[in-house]
């Protein structure tokens, strides 16, 4: 977990005393900018575990960084929302339509490729490439293979990990930049 010590607190608040709210302001100040390299670090994260590039993970997520004030104290917060990704996004081959071609997809990026018997790659009407699979002996209906959600992989032990010891380390310097600046006569 992402925590500010009640050490750095006291401190903030101890040479920022003179500033009228100084601590709180550079409270919230380090908390923005810690959720802003949570969001940053969890996209490179997931593009370190999974074959996926950020692109595709922007594509198909939203993700929210929000600051509050909440009884006397500053939280900050980032979700990530979205649907499962269509597999296609991922490490697949071959990535364009070609009849009788074998299919193979990995959704990490440390595993190597898993054939798929009866899957094909289409292109569909709307514009949207993907890779399928019928459903029965006809043509129709076909299914599409799905990957995680962003939500999924972001919440992966390694990614989470990753962030937690990136953002800790920002909040850590940050404190006494912050401080420095208002001190300085900037943004108190």
């Amino acid at each position: 977990m992402i925590q500010i010590t009640a050490d750095q607190i006291e401190r903030v608040n101890l040479i920022l005393s003179g500033v009228p709210k100084g601590a709180e302001k550079a409270m919230a100040s380090v908390i923005r900018r810690a959720n802003n390299t949570v969001r940053s670090e969890a996209l490179k994260g997931i593009t370190s575990v999974y074959a996926i590039t950020r692109q595709n993970v922007r594509a198909d997520t939203t993700i929210k960084v929000r600051t509050q004030k909440v009884d006397g104290g500053v939280v900050g917060m980032v979700s990530f929302a979205g649907y499962k990704i269509p597999l296609y996004r991922f490490n697949v081959s071959p990535t364009l339509p070609v009849q009788r071609a074998t299919v193979s997809a990995a959704v990490l990026a440390e595993s190597g490729r898993t054939p798929f018997a009866h899957a094909f790659i289409a292109k569909m009407k709307s514009g949207h490439t993907g890779m399928f699979e019928r459903d029965g002996t006809g043509r129709l209906p076909i299914t599409e293979f799905m990957g995680p959600s962003a939500a999924q992989m972001a919440a992966n032990s390694v990614v989470v990990e990753q962030v937690e010891e990136k953002a800790q380390e920002v909040i850590n310097k940050r404190i006494e930049h912050e401080i420095t600046r208002i001190l300085n006569g900037y943004g108190g």
